[in-house]
């Protein structure tokens, strides 16, 4: 209910009926579960466009799009951090 009441919230700071790609930016260290949802339901509601998330590692990747799977909605995205200075991606997949 938070992560709705939080893509409400920003449609109307915009002044939008709808967001492209909404991305929770960091796992959580617990409840990810429940933000999820959150992002499922206001796909569901037609709020937003696609979800994604930031900074995910690969496990938490795979849950979270299982998760979503099990609704029919597609993870649109991970982005994550990258650079010549931070190459860990690389190693961790």
């Amino acid at each position: 209910a938070d992560v709705v009441k939080a893509c409400k919230a920003s449609l109307e700071r915009l002044g939008m009926d709808c967001i492209d790609l909404y991305q929770i930016h960091f796992p959580c260290v617990w409840k990810n579960e429940l933000y999820w949802d959150g992002l499922a339901d206001c796909y569901e509601q037609g709020l937003v466009r696609a979800v994604g998330v930031s900074n995910y590692g690969s496990d938490a990747v795979r849950a979270v799009n299982a998760r979503l799977q099990a609704r029919g909605i597609p993870l649109t995205s991970n982005q994550i951090q990258y650079s010549l200075l931070y190459r860990f991606p690389e190693l961790n997949g």
